[in-house]
């Protein structure tokens, strides 16, 4: 599945090192996909960001 839309990662340990988001959004592809390995049974999914600048995409595994 894939969307097309405007994205702003931010990360939860800026504000306890003292630093600041930019607050700006990116307009980029978002992708849900799972990886599966020989043995069967671990499915691992992950978001996929990918966007202009970055056209091979940022990888991020979800957690069930």
């Amino acid at each position: 599945m894939k969307l097309h839309c405007e994205v702003e990662v931010i990360s939860r340990h800026l504000p306890a090192l003292g630093l600041r988001n930019r607050g700006k959004g990116v307009r980029a592809v978002l992708s849900l996909c799972q990886q599966t390995s020989r043995s069967q049974p671990p499915v691992r999914a992950f978001l996929l960001i990918s966007t202009l600048k970055d056209k091979r995409g940022t990888r991020y595994e979800v957690g069930f």
